[in-house]
């Protein structure tokens, strides 16, 4: 490894990195001012609070990292009851239940950079958007996502599956490999 990164390093790659971090944190919180929020919030906690602070070749990883983990923190009001909707159901699908075939999460996380905030929004509920985020971004494994979470891993599984199979049907879709089915709107998780 090499050494650690200064106060300056850290904040010239959130500078450098802003507009995919709030892409980001705008696809986790769903909403403009709490992904600003977000990004600013992370940069002051990596900035005042993080110690050790990373090492240079980890640095914007962690920084999306940080990221991430404040917009999830921001969202968890609207995280939280979204559970209730994958309590009972399973997923089927042998690849989802696997860590991630690493160019597959690659090319997701590509997808994510570059997809339309409203469609992504509207396509998947808060908790389905942060697992996503989170197995597509920083490779998180199920278990990461429920001790992140705070969420059973069976309803972690449900979300994750939602979340891949939309991934896959849009990234398809934008990819000119459009098939006849439709992604309908998701309505929001009430309590």
């Amino acid at each position: 490894m090499g050494r650690r990164v200064s106060t300056l390093e850290i904040l010239t790659c959130f500078e450098d990195q802003h507009e995919a971090l709030l892409q980001l944190a705008l696809l986790i919180a769903g909403d403009i001012e709490v992904a600003e929020r977000s990004v600013s919030g992370a940069c002051e906690m990596a900035i005042h609070r993080a110690n050790p602070l990373p090492f240079r070749e980890q640095l914007t990883n962690w920084v999306t990292r940080v990221t991430i983990m404040a917009a999830i923190s921001n969202t968890l009001y609207e995280i939280g009851p979204c559970e209730l909707r994958y309590v009972n159901q399973t997923c089927d699908h042998s690849a989802h239940l696997l860590n991630g075939n690493d160019s597959k999460l690659q090319e997701f996380h590509s997808f994510l950079l570059h997809v339309d905030p409203e469609t992504f929004i509207t396509g998947l509920d808060a908790l389905a958007r942060a697992v996503a985020i989170l197995r597509a971004t920083v490779r998180a494994s199920i278990l990461d996502c429920t001790l992140r979470l705070n969420m059973s891993p069976d309803i972690l599984l449900a979300a994750n599956c939602r979340a891949m199979t939309w991934l896959a049907e849009n990234r398809n879709r934008s990819n000119g490999k459009a098939d006849s089915r439709t992604t309908k709107a998701v309505q929001p998780c009430l309590e």
